[in-house]
């Protein structure tokens, strides 16, 4: 099956059942799939489960799909109202009281703002408006560059963990939680299926993905597609090991092209320019928040400085396709992944 979103293409080969049907008796396994759009975006459960009551396992799908959507009203700098728009809307003036789940966002941005030397940084949306690639033909000036640029910067997030505020220092500037609120709203998802019994699942939030547990006959797999080739094959098939969440940034379904030159929607926010060098970044983290947020900065920062980043932080690991179509792995993969021969099963 293939997936996709406008940063992501990574195909998932799940369990062969079709919904809601039985496998042998002695296993008394079922497979359930549920989507709803929520976050601007497809939001698909999946699980396997030996509870025969379906409407148990509903009550748990329609939990884990009604958690997202608190966290939407929270986190979404699209809603008017929501505390994020808020705090663009007081930004250089006050103060704003926050949520918990803005908090912990917030905390886990900055921590990876700070190790990726801002490669990741959610005050990016004026930048990320400005290019706008999907309504864009032609780059914006350097002029608008600049100024967008001067909005940029998470080191003037204010955030009091205590009293819950947030302060964002400059007039102009924004938050924008599109590169780790998925992530996060899906591991808060797959907690709620936890707490109702349910272990083995795969949510997909718009792409990234929320692994855990097993299917019938063995771990979930899943494949990194080549983004230049049409076939559906991937360069890449695994199984995963553990628990994890599973992001992929990429410059190949969200761009135009403008004298030669494409340009796509992952800025790199020390030139205010699309990022060059690779063709995507596949990242894999005990944290799908993390998962989220790091595969945004590694495409940007590239193989080395990466691979410092999982030396400071062994908590996530990678696979990075160049522009060559080199396959480049951190050495801590394995902690996440088997790789196997993609004959073997695509």
């Amino acid at each position: 099956m293939l997936t996709r979103s406008t940063h992501l293409r990574t195909i998932l080969i799940f369990c062969l059942l079709p919904l809601f049907s039985c496998a042998p008796p002695e296993e008394n396994l079922r497979m359930y799939e549920q989507e709803k759009v929520l976050m601007g975006t497809a939001m698909k459960i999946k699980a396997e489960t030996t509870n025969i009551d379906e409407e148990k396992t509903r009550e748990a799908f329609n939990a884990a799909f009604r958690k997202i959507s608190e966290l939407e009203s929270d986190l979404s700098e699209w809603r008017e109202t929501s505390p994020v728009s808020e705090v663009a809307q007081k930004a250089g003036k006050e103060k704003v009281a926050v949520p918990q789940p803005v908090v912990t966002v917030t905390l886990t941005a900055l921590d990876i703002a700070r190790i990726t030397d801002g490669a990741f940084d959610v005050t990016f949306l004026p930048l990320g408006k400005l290019w706008n690639v999907k309504n864009r033909k032609i780059p914006p000036s350097a002029d608008s560059i600049a100024k967008a640029k001067a909005k940029v910067d998470y080191r003037q997030i204010e955030l009091d963990t205590l009293r819950r505020t947030l302060f964002l220092k400059k007039e102009g500037m924004k938050i924008g939680f599109g590169g780790i609120a998925k992530g996060y709203a899906a591991w808060q998802a797959g907690e709620v299926l936890r707490r109702h019994g349910i272990t083995n699942f795969i949510i997909n939030a718009g792409g990234d993905l929320y692994v855990s547990g097993r299917k019938k006959g063995g771990l979930w797999t899943s494949g990194i597609k080549n983004p230049d080739a049409q076939e559906e094959r991937p360069v890449v098939a695994f199984r995963v090991k553990k628990p994890c969440g599973i992001a992929t940034s990429g410059d190949y379904e969200n761009y135009f092209t403008w004298r030669g030159k494409r340009y796509h929607h992952i800025i790199d926010l020390k030139t205010g320019y699309p990022s060059e060098g690779l063709k995507s970044a596949t990242v894999f983290s005990d944290d799908p928040a993390k998962a989220d947020a790091y595969a945004t900065a590694f495409f940007i920062m590239g193989n080395k400085k990466a691979l410092q980043v999982i030396l400071q932080d062994p908590s996530a690991a990678f696979i990075l396709i160049d522009r060559e179509n080199r396959l480049l792995r951190s050495p801590n993969l394995g902690h996440y992944i088997e790789e196997f021969s993609v004959q073997e099963s695509f």
